[in-house]
């Protein structure tokens, strides 16, 4: 939380600055829906499916020089994002779906058009960093009698890594409904590389332990409203 606080505090910084420099800024608020998935990076453990998740929060962008067609956009996000994987354990395979929450502060530059008609187009890319506030997991576990049990709803926060860092890249529209109010209509891909399993490993058929690795991606449809 100490490392939220510092990033709220770089953005009023910057907002202060971009408002005494006379740049325009815009605020707005986001919501959308996303589909993620987990990208296994060992070999032991394997990609099972996707899961459905949301993005909420505060928008940013903070325009730089005087036609707005350029702004640095970030903002301040509640990320669900999750995904299924199996991995070995001895001669079976056990099912994992993990469902992750992170506050997330993106990074990004925006490049717009002017606006043709009441329509504004977009394309952004940049970085995410995000840190993680809750995790829990539905798995598979060997019932300790040959057989295998689902356990349910469990925490494994001391088993996710803290902080994610991601690429986005996306594009959008803008609708100017009336004056500085303007309806936003998107589509992002965030494609994480850094490692979210934090001291995970498995036994594969030889008895072997292996260190699990693996990185969190989704796609979103982002729906926003900038004021």
């Amino acid at each position: 939380m100490k490392k939220v606080s510092a990033i709220l505090c770089l953005l009023t910084l910057v907002a202060a600055s971009a408002h005494a420099q006379g740049r325009s800024v815009r605020f707005g608020i986001k919501a959308a829906p996303n589909l993620g998935f987990i990208k296994p990076d060992s070999k032991e453990l394997k990609n099972d499916g996707s899961a459905f998740g949301y993005t909420f929060g505060l928008l940013g962008d903070f325009m730089i020089g005087a036609n707005e067609n350029y702004a640095f956009s970030t903002g301040l996000l509640l990320n669900r994002v999750g995904g299924k994987t199996t991995y070995p354990y001895g001669d079976k395979n056990l099912r994992t779906e993990s469902k992750y929450q992170y506050i997330e502060v993106p990074i990004t530059l925006k490049l717009k058009t002017n606006e043709i008609g009441y329509m504004t187009y977009f394309g952004q890319i940049g970085f995410g960093s995000a840190f993680n506030i809750a995790a829990k997991s539905d798995y598979d576990k060997p019932d300790g009698k040959g057989g295998i049990t689902r356990v349910t709803d469990e925490s494994i926060m001391d088993k996710t890594s803290l902080f994610k860092a991601s690429l986005i890249v996306g594009a959008g529209l803008e609708f100017n409904f009336s004056g500085n109010t303007s309806l936003m209509v998107g589509l992002t891909y965030n494609n994480g590389f850094t490692n979210i399993l934090k001291d995970q490993e498995v036994v594969d058929a030889n008895g072997t332990k292996k260190d699990l690795k693996a990185k969190q991606h989704y796609v979103e449809l982002s729906l926003g409203v900038f004021f």
